[in-house]
């Protein structure tokens, strides 16, 4: 794990803390390559972020970098007041894509601990939500609509998924595909502010993630960014869209950390 801290004094209480989890198809990326994205938020929300290093596909595949995840969210909960000064109840989830649905999939088993694990937010950008998805348009038309965008094709979040997911079985499990979670699980859930990309092939299950949230009585918000691709993060230098993403996660992830 990686944490940022930000200058100055702690809050009485402590820091406020987002766990956060990186994309890059449960394949690609590391600690290093949403740093900037980490580095900015610390500073703009405020609050400490940790990054989490977990493991890769196809070397490690499912379940390793939920085991991953889990063991940091257990780590935080447990240690982090003493050996960061943060505020165990402003304990915040999120990440980018994979590390979308490893936020979301963390959050979930916040839910399920015994006893439960409190959070104020899950964070999901351009979240993978179900690992059965495919190009047919059924039940995600962005599948279909988005099939040529470059950023992140079919073609790739298909190979992305079978490197993480060599057993096809595995795929229908909650914490492979949280479109999955029972609904006796999902009404335990945090609340969650969703944000989906016009130009992503994601678009339609996060949409559908964050449907299931309200059905279930979760407080929740899904924002879509028109005209915007997958990789958002990455884009704030080049596109204005990017940066109105960036400054309203600042804006949600502090308002949920000044609620508790």
């Amino acid at each position: 794990m990686r944490v940022f801290t930000p200058e100055g004094s702690a809050p009485l209480s402590g820091w406020p803390v987002l766990l956060y989890f990186h994309g890059g198809g449960w394949t690609l990326g590391n600690i290093d390559t949403e740093s900037a994205f980490c580095t900015n938020m610390c500073k703009r929300a405020n609050c400490i972020v940790i990054s989490v290093d977990y493991r890769l596909g196809p070397e490690d595949p499912y379940p390793a970098a939920v085991e991953d995840a889990e063991e940091a969210l257990y780590w935080v909960a447990r240690n982090g007041k003493e050996q960061l000064n943060v505020d165990p109840n402003k304990l915040a989830v999120g990440g980018s894509s994979s590390g979308g649905n490893l936020a979301a999939v963390v959050a979930l088993k916040a839910a399920a601990a015994e006893p439960p694990i409190p959070l104020v937010l899950q964070f999901l950008s351009v979240p993978a939500v179900d690992n059965t998805a495919t190009t047919s348009g059924e039940p995600y038309k962005s599948w279909s609509e988005n099939a040529n965008t470059v950023q992140l094709s079919p073609g790739r979040m298909l190979w992305f998924r079978d490197n993480y997911l060599p057993n096809e079985k595995d795929r229908l499990a909650w914490d492979a595909s949280p479109i999955f979670a029972p609904e006796e699980l999902v009404k335990k859930v945090t609340k969650a502010w969703i944000a989906v990309m016009e130009l992503d092939i994601l678009r339609d299950e996060g949409i559908a993630y964050a449907e299931k949230l309200k059905k279930a009585g979760v407080e929740g918000e899904v924002k879509m960014y028109k005209g915007a691709p997958h990789p958002i993060l990455a884009m704030d230098g080049v596109l204005t869209i990017a940066r109105t993403f960036f400054s309203d996660a600042v804006q949600v992830l502090t308002e949920a950390f000044k609620t508790n």
